[in-house]
């Protein structure tokens, strides 16, 4: 049996704030898009988890959940969004946008992260529900304002297909339908997670856009060039703090501080199956599914104007992120076998396809029998190794949580050795190769470290 003091509030603050800073700077430079941001979702809720003292059994189900929560966001356009900020006369056009994108990622993120937290108080039947009910929302939300560019915050002359208003429709159906079904305690713990997500996000995407006003009227030879990765490093802590705030008001009803050893240890099966069972998820996902409706889809959506919903839509919505993360949370529902495979590994295992996307630019992807998908299955195989292990041994939720961290660090100096001109110091000063050259990879290595540290020696500190 576990106890566990009460923590203090920047604890709360603190540790989640960080740990999605280096978790948003790591999807950014190791693995894009949605499934790139699932990092700084599974990242955020194993530090929740230690903060709140939540079981192994509970922290595998609500990591799965907030991977595919801050997920959702990750299929939002918003290059073109922070090039307004470059000119005075679309800067506060560019930081409307941002701050709106920003906050309905933190939104619907804080609405699934929520029901991560309260997973197994509520029938499964109501977790489908809404969530069904959240991907209705969404087509709506695309039909009727991103599709016919009602309100646009991208370039009308070169049109991406936006989708804020998709997930701001998303959260309010899952929400009504929540507000309805739920007791009222459970629904405030749902409400508090989506508000300061909404207010994390909006804060983090809305000031960090501030950077990049701030990088395009500085010379280019400034001491500092990355204002970009500076919005990503703000957007994670700030979006990472929202919802470290959240679970400091939700702590008396979430914290667990007697945990029967039955609920510590988690539901195992042998490792083939385990692999197995990860690798036809990772095949449908990252293969089966694009490669059957990706072309489809983009040869034969419109951008620009309403349309009434027809088959194309329908594809649209399957081959989004959002159908994918159902089919994760519904593995996990109904395979508890396979949580931590799925939070853990899945997560891990865009970065792997990422880097390698880099490493070979012209590999056949629709092919397994080549030197890309090896390699890919090498990287992935060693970390579902390991989180099969880690899975039989103790301080499970800590030891998931390094093995994430540091598995997606080893990515991201990968990635600097892929690049030589970023290790070419001639010339340069050591105050211009620290704050220039690797400045990003210090703030990543300082974090992870720092977070590390946290995890394992002060958290152990308010162990009984």
């Amino acid at each position: 049996m576990t106890k566990q003091k009460q923590l203090p509030f920047w604890m709360f603050l603190l540790f989640p704030a960080v740990t999605m800073l280096l978790g948003w700077g790591l999807r950014g430079y190791i693995g894009g898009g949605p499934f790139g941001a699932m990092i700084p979702g599974a990242f955020v809720a194993l530090s929740l988890s230690m903060l709140l003292n939540l079981s192994v059994k509970d922290t595998a189900m609500f990591t799965v959940f907030s991977a595919v929560a801050i997920g959702l966001g990750g299929e939002m356009t918003y290059g073109q969004t922070l090039g307004f900020l470059r000119h005075l006369e679309t800067m506060w056009w560019g930081t409307l946008g941002t701050t709106v994108k920003g906050a309905v990622w933190g939104l619907l993120g804080g609405v699934v992260v929520g029901l991560g937290l309260i997973f197994k108080r509520i029938p499964a039947k109501q977790h489908f529900i809404a969530y069904a009910l959240m991907m209705l929302g969404m087509l709506i939300g695309f039909k009727l304002i991103n599709q016919p560019m009602v309100i646009y915050f991208s370039d009308p002359a070169k049109p991406r297909a936006e989708t804020w208003a998709a997930l701001l429709f998303g959260a309010i159906a899952m929400l009504i339908y929540l507000k309805v079904k739920l007791e009222n305690d459970n629904f405030i713990i749902i409400s508090r997670t989506a508000l300061w997500g909404l207010i994390g996000g909006g804060l983090g995407f809305g000031l960090g856009g501030f950077w990049m006003v701030l990088g395009s009227h500085l010379p280019k030879d400034a001491i500092f060039l990355d204002w970009w990765k500076a919005m990503e490093f703000t957007f994670g802590l700030l979006l990472g703090a929202g919802l470290g705030i959240a679970a400091w008001f939700n702590r008396n009803q979430l914290t667990q501080p007697d945990i029967q050893p039955a609920d510590n240890r988690p539901e195992v099966a042998p490792f083939w199956k385990d692999f197995s069972i990860f690798l036809v998820l990772s095949l449908v996902i990252f293969w089966v599914i694009p490669g059957l409706l990706d072309d489809y889809v983009d040869s034969n959506y419109t951008q620009g104007s309403f349309t009434i919903p027809g088959l194309v839509d329908i594809a649209k919505m399957i081959s989004n992120f959002a159908f994918f993360g159902l089919i994760l949370i519904a593995a996990a529902i109904r395979i508890p076998s396979q949580r931590w495979q799925i939070a853990i590994t899945m997560t891990f295992c865009y970065a792997a396809i990422d880097y390698f996307q880099d490493v070979f630019p012209d590999a056949n992807t629709n092919t397994p029998f080549s030197i890309y998908f090896l390699l890919i299955s090498l990287m992935v195989f060693a970390v579902g190794a390991l989180t099969a292990w880690f899975q039989r041994k103790e301080n499970i939720i800590r030891n998931m949580f390094l093995l994430l961290v540091w598995a997606c660090m080893f990515v991201a100096y990968l990635r600097l050795f892929l690049h030589p001109d970023d290790l070419n110091f001639s010339g340069l000063s050591l105050f211009r190769i620290i704050s220039g050259k690797l400045f990003v990879h210090l703030i990543f290595t300082v974090s992870a470290v720092f977070i590390s540290w946290f995890a394992v020696s002060k958290l152990r500190d308010y162990q009984k």
